[in-house]
């Protein structure tokens, strides 16, 4: 240490340093340690501001799943606004494709149906669903382009979620409307699903990791 400069923690005792300049000196002189900012956006760095989303492909049996994965998408890109959509994918500086490869549900708890409220409907007796457990896989890659033409690619990621939701419980409904009960709840859980599947992929795809 040169004679003339005080250490941080001499300089500490003898009151010349205040509490809040000690914190900022440790964090920058400590190893290992830096500032990031929570906006880091990789993309622009490489020469990206101008995305087109190109329409879901949807390969699964869910239909209409590709729109509500479209919408959530451009909804979360536009929020974070860190890149530019535009409409066309000549004006874009990349062109985000996405796939839908798998939404299902299976069940994940059940129970027999004479234990099932209310117990005075008489039905045969059959194992019924109580909770199901949905999953949808998603793929997605974003790949520079000039010209119309497709170049490299600059990031990608395939993501699979999955959550549990109730099935349909009431003995009078079996054969009925269960099975509609329990297709909506499926799609009420796929909107949760894509609301957090899709901003995980954006901020993936910003700071492309």
């Amino acid at each position: 240490m040169n004679p003339g400069t005080l250490s941080i923690r001499t300089a500490l005792k003898r009151g010349l340093l205040p509490i809040c300049s000690v914190g900022i000196a440790l964090l920058f002189s400590g190893c290992g340690y830096s500032l990031q900012s929570t906006k880091q956006n990789s993309l622009k760095e490489a020469g990206v501001e101008r995305v087109y989303v190109a329409p879901v492909k949807n390969e699964s049996y869910k239909a209409g799943i590709e729109n509500l994965f479209y919408n959530e998408l451009i909804q979360i890109i536009l929020a974070g606004k860190r890149v530019k959509l535009v409409d066309r994918p000549e004006l874009a500086d990349a062109v985000l494709d996405s796939t839908v490869g798998q939404a299902y549900y299976t069940p994940s708890a059940t129970t027999s149906s004479d234990s099932i409220y209310p117990t005075t409907v008489t039905t045969i007796q059959i194992t019924v669903a109580t909770e199901y457990v949905a999953t949808v896989s998603c793929s997605f890659h974003l790949r520079r382009q000039k010209g119309g033409v497709s170049k490299e690619e600059v990031w990608g990621s395939t993501y699979t979620r999955s959550r549990r939701f109730a099935g349909n419980n009431q003995k009078a409904e079996f054969g009925t409307t269960s099975a509609l009960i329990n297709e909506s709840e499926f799609e009420r859980t796929l909107k949760e699903v894509s609301h957090g599947m899709m901003q995980d992929v954006h901020e993936a795809m910003v700071a492309r990791f």
